[in-house]
């Protein structure tokens, strides 16, 4: 499925649609062959289901904001995600939000204060003008800080930080070093050693000696 939709994103340089990286035209235009690898696959393995999240960078301009001349016009972030058997499209585009999809995303407390960092009037919004990724910086150290404060069983406290830009994309994690205020010794609050891609997870879970085939991220 991965291999499919990257060679999908490949735009050859003679390419007769210039929209081909809109988020919504390749939902549109992958979902045939996103259909057809699942049905060739085992029934076995389509039991097991298939869900993609795809995110980018739409250009396209609501015409309602165009035509306000206050509006301030600018790209904004695009979520969509497939599900099998059908992967038709739910496509998640509106401006200055929130979406929560993974377990912290029914704990109030978490989804609280994720939600104080995209309010217009949040001080820490002015943090990115200090640095570029700054904001979300702070934003995944506050992740680490409130689940120490209410642990729950399952979810970490390690983030990884993934950016999309019009026109670039970067990757960080909420590392850093804390100093206790007893003093002693530096405390590392590092992201384990994870795997990059499905082949490292399958090697990692092979030396672990547990079976990679249905697992749940």
């Amino acid at each position: 499925m991965l291999e499919s939709l990257t060679k999908f994103l490949i735009v050859p340089t003679n390419a007769p649609q210039p929209g081909a990286w809109e988020p919504e035209w390749v939902a549109e235009h992958w979902k045939p062959q996103a259909i057809k690898i699942f049905k060739s696959a085992d029934v076995l393995e389509q039991e097991l289901r298939c869900q993609i999240l795809l995110v980018g960078v739409s250009n396209k301009i609501d015409p309602e904001v165009a035509a306000n001349p206050r509006a301030v016009l600018m790209p904004h972030a695009c979520i969509v995600r497939f599900s099998s058997p059908n992967f038709d499209p739910i496509i998640k585009n509106k401006r200055l939000s929130v979406d929560h999809i993974g377990s912290g995303g029914g704990v109030e407390h978490y989804t609280n204060m994720m939600q104080r960092h995209f309010e217009l009037s949040s001080g820490i919004l002015k943090a990115e003008m200090g640095a570029l990724g700054m904001w979300p910086k702070i934003l995944g150290h506050n992740v680490a800080r409130v689940l120490a404060e209410q642990p729950i069983e399952g979810i970490s406290p390690h983030v990884h930080i993934l950016v999309c830009r019009n026109g670039e994309i970067f990757t960080m994690t909420n590392d850093e070093t804390r100093f206790p205020a007893s003093g002693g010794e530096p405390i590392e609050f590092k992201m384990p050693d994870v795997a990059r891609n499905y082949q490292q997870f399958i090697l990692k879970c092979h030396s672990s000696g547990i079976a990679a085939e249905g697992a749940l991220a």
